[in-house]
């Protein structure tokens, strides 16, 4: 059966609602991690920081689907992702971040996460899964 538009944004919708309950869970105790996946990262997610990446939609639903099932496994994800580089923040953004991290997953659809990492601690924050389109407009000098 072929779904159409409104199955994915259904979907989206829904993952959306599972993602938001279970970042419920983290907000008396983020999920801290470490990981080596082309850089070695000490990682916390934060109930803000799923929120916030469930609530970054395109224009394409079915891509809108897959972020969200993404966000559901931030560990999962890195383990598996590809490592694309590092980029300076944009000039007068994101003050408290020293630079952006890239890793790059494929399931359904080309995926981009964009990891922070916070200037004061050292620790490493997603912040957007992204597609393909977006990250090419957005990536400036990408860094090994």
């Amino acid at each position: 059966m072929k779904r159409t538009q409104e199955d994915y944004y259904k979907e989206s919708k829904r993952l959306r609602a599972e993602v938001i309950q279970q970042a419920e869970l983290l907000k008396e105790t983020p999920l801290r991690f470490s990981i080596t996946n082309g850089i070695t990262m000490n990682v916390e997610v934060t109930k803000s920081d799923l929120k916030t990446i469930v609530s970054k939609n395109v224009n394409d639903d079915k891509f809108n689907a897959i972020k969200n099932v993404l966000a559901k496994d931030i560990f999962g994800y890195l383990k598996k992702a590809e490592y694309l580089g590092w980029r300076p923040v944009a000039e007068k953004k994101h003050f408290e971040s020293a630079y952006f991290a890239y890793f790059s997953r494929e399931l359904g659809c080309k995926t981009i996460l964009c990891m922070r990492k916070i200037t004061d601690s050292g620790i490493y924050k997603p912040y957007a899964i992204i597609n393909e389109h977006t990250f090419n407009l957005t990536i400036g000098e990408l860094r090994k």
